[in-house]
């Protein structure tokens, strides 16, 4: 069992991960940077060009100080229309600067016609101004739409502003002419001052008026209730002295007393009454009962008494027979000592019956007493309340009384020097430098915004692609070595100049990186007697037939390679000939109808030997599955040290599956950035059904859309590491720039 990871080694593995997130961002950061620029600059371009087009604003400020605690005229206001704290205060005051009356005011100073135009200035850029049928929508308003709109324009432009840990707040407007916007702000706060001194001079004048009319109903109310209480005393005969309730309450408090006085004494004798009452009902003795005994001074002595004629007449019966006289003597006085006995206890049942009804009674009695009393303190309390309310009605309506006398007498005198709670501190002057619109910034915002979602749209693409791109993704997603990374070749317009294209340009980087999938495919295969290759991929296209030849050519400058084409269905081994395709193949051979001399055919150039599908059958599964194939291979194997087969994709068909019993390895060839992952797990999983041997991934055509997608990082391969050797681009046959453009896609 594996020894868990130090601390040490959790967290290298960890910072490993780390960076290789980060060079993962880099790398899709990398693959779409044309990308990012170009949308990037073009958000740039569509800024500055709306911010070009928009008409300048300019923006004037005044200063207005609201003083909250300014002297008022009328006193009555603090009394009953406290606005109270600060933020609620200076909050109306906020809503007052913006209602409709100063908006007429301000609009009346200014000029409704002159606020209009002033705010429907617009920049010889602007749009309105461009297009023409912006042009013919605008016509002449009339006076009252005039008025209407500059009403509009001011509520709707003002924007104040409170000055932190002050009563100062800034009224400004923001216009297209500056001395519109300080025009505005200035006949604003003075529109607000004169405001408020007519409302304080107004309030003043009403609640004089209102303060007359009402101090005489209210002295009558006055009146009505002094009436009202004395009317209820008389008839209530309540006379109001010290006491009255505490004597009522004490007595109750007495009687509740007596109450469990006498409730403790009855319950302590109920027990035995019952028990008494019980017996009677039962015709049992009495001195049956055990607390009856012990009631009485005079029962213990007869019980006593009873027990000693029981005991004689219980000692005389064992020596006299029953008729003796002295036996019949002690039973006659047991007799008379249990008839007295009961009649003792018969006379303290009786008393004692008298005394549990006569407890009993009383105790009822006090509940009736207490029931009384608690009657006449509710009654009391009742008629107290109500005097009580009565009283308290009669000394608010006094009090009511003097509060308005004494503030008609106090606006009488204050009314003369009403003040306005605000006052100008600095009155707004034109600003002549446009606040909108800032080119620089709107360039900058849209730079930002741009690179942002351009950033945020390439990480969206490169989630959404499902292709395999790195060799991450064949570890990660199909759990297989990679053998090798071949690169894209380009500039290579002949398909079949592609087929031998490494035997052409041995000095290039597809030529190194099939020489790399070589040495990785004889090291794979040393212990193999027969060493049989099959290459497959998961759908066409995936440039197997192109690896499958140029990888036999790099195996043929070490070993005799036979190459054979078991794609049957559609073969294209043979293009390599050219014209000189031969007509003979696999089929053929297969069938018997040909010798192994007339179906092999030697690449020009090269030690490599090709079997060409030939004819194509009518059943070629049937074919590839027959034991003649398979006898076949054993028979080539004896030839050529080296088989390689070109088979059909594994999810096309099932040749794959067939041919993969019969080899000592499979290749599966994967296309960069084309392949999606998806198909090459399901290829590769119909081939672990059959224990293929597979032994690793060809990424094939890496870089063939973007740079730096798996091939990127190992760039070994590229020309500018060995250049300065002189060892790419040096083949007479292929032009350096065609080969350097092979080696570094």
């Amino acid at each position: 069992m594996n020894a868990p990871l130090s601390q040490e080694q959790l967290e290298i593995a960890n910072s490993a991960s780390q960076q290789q997130s980060f060079h993962e961002y880099l790398r899709i950061l990398g693959r779409h940077k044309i990308n990012i620029l170009l949308l990037t600059l073009l958000f740039a371009v569509i800024g500055g060009l709306s911010a070009a087009m928009e008409t300048p604003q300019f923006r004037s400020s005044s200063l207005l100080l609201i003083d909250r605690d300014v002297q008022r005229a009328i006193n009555v206001r603090d009394d009953y229309s406290s606005m109270g704290g600060n933020f609620e205060y200076f909050t109306t005051q906020f809503e007052v600067l913006k209602t409709y009356p100063l908006a007429v005011r301000v609009v009346n100073a200014v000029g409704a016609q002159a606020i209009v135009d002033g705010f429907n200035k617009r920049s010889k850029f602007s749009l309105d101004k461009l297009l023409p049928w912006k042009k013919e929508e605008e016509r002449k308003l009339s006076a009252d739409e005039t008025f209407k709109a500059a009403i509009g324009i001011v509520r709707g432009a003002l924007r104040i502003e409170p000055v932190r840990n002050s009563q100062i707040v800034k009224i400004f407007y923001q216009a297209p002419d500056a001395q519109l916007a300080a025009k505005l702000s200035n006949e604003l706060a003075n529109a607000y001052i004169e405001n408020t001194l007519e409302s304080r001079l107004q309030m003043v004048r009403k609640a004089t008026s209102w303060l007359n009319e009402r101090i005489g109903s209210l002295q009558s109310s006055l009146l009505e209730s002094r009436r009202k209480l004395q009317e209820y005393a008389e008839k209530e005969g309540i006379v109001r002295t010290q006491g009255r309730d505490d004597f009522l309450t004490q007595s109750l408090g007495v009687l509740n007393n007596q109450a469990a006085s006498a409730f403790g004494t009855r319950v302590s004798q109920e027990s035995l009454y019952q028990q008494i009452v019980s017996a009677q009902r039962s015709n049992l003795p009495l001195e049956a009962i055990p607390g009856l005994v012990a009631a009485g001074s005079g029962n213990s002595a007869f019980a006593n008494q009873f027990a000693e004629a029981r005991q004689k007449v219980a000692d005389l019966s064992g020596r006299y027979g029953p008729e003796h006289p002295i036996l019949v003597a002690a039973k006659s006085e047991e007799v008379s000592a249990l008839r007295e006995y009961r009649s003792a206890l018969a006379s303290s049942a009786e008393g004692l019956k008298k005394e549990y009804e006569s407890a009993l009674s009383i105790e009822r009695n006090l509940q009736g007493q207490i029931a009384n009393a608690r009657s006449g303190l509710q009654m009391s309390n009742r008629k107290s309340i109500e005097y009580d309310k009565l009283e308290q009605e009669v000394s608010a309506n006094q009090q009511i009384v003097d509060t308005f006398a004494a503030q008609v007498r106090q606006t009488a005198e204050s009314s003369k020097f009403e003040t306005s709670n605000a006052r100008i501190v600095e009155l707004a002057e034109a600003n002549n430098s446009p606040v909108y619109p800032n080119v620089q910034r709107s360039v900058i915002s849209a730079l930002l915004l741009g690179l942002a979602l351009s950033i945020l749209l390439a990480f969206v693409l490169e989630h959404l692609d499902n292709t395999i791109k790195t060799t991450e993704d064949v570890e990660r997603r199909l759990m297989l070595p990679v053998l090798g990374l071949v690169p894209l070749i380009k500039n290579v317009k002949n398909p079949i100049d592609a087929l031998k294209f490494f035997s052409s340009n041995p000095k290039t980087a597809f030529s190194e990186a099939v020489r790399s999938v070589r040495t990785g495919l004889l090291l794979s295969t040393l212990d193999k007697s027969h060493r049989r290759v099959l290459i497959t991929s998961s759908l066409p296209n995936e440039g197997k037939t192109t690896l499958s030849l140029n990888l036999a050519q790099a195996m043929s400058q070490m070993n005799k390679v036979l190459l054979i084409d078991a794609d049957i269905r559609r073969p294209a081994v043979a293009r390599v000939f050219g014209d000189k395709k031969p007509t003979l193949g696999l089929s053929q051979f297969i069938a018997g109808e040909a010798k192994i001399s007339e179906c092999v055919h030697q690449l020009d150039g090269t030690n490599t030997y090709i079997m060409t599908a030939g004819v194509v059958p009518p059943n070629p599964l049937e074919l590839l599955s027959s034991a003649k194939f398979s006898e076949a291979l054993d028979s080539l194997g004896k030839v050529f040290d080296y088989i390689v087969i070109d088979c059909a994709p594994a999810l096309a068909v099932s040749d794959a599956l067939v041919l993969s019993r019969l080899v000592d390895g499979v290749i599966y060839v994967v296309r960069c950035d084309s392949t999606p992952y998806q198909a090459a797990q399901a290829g590769i999983k119909r081939l672990r059904r059959v224990d293929a041997p597979i032994l690793g991934v060809v990424l094939n055509r890496v870089g063939e859309r973007s740079h730096g997608y798996g091939y990127g990082r190992y760039g070994y391969y590229a020309e500018g590491y060995y250049q300065h050797e002189g060892y790419y681009g040096k083949d007479p046959k292929t032009p350096k720039k065609a080969s350097n453009k092979a080696a570094g896609a």
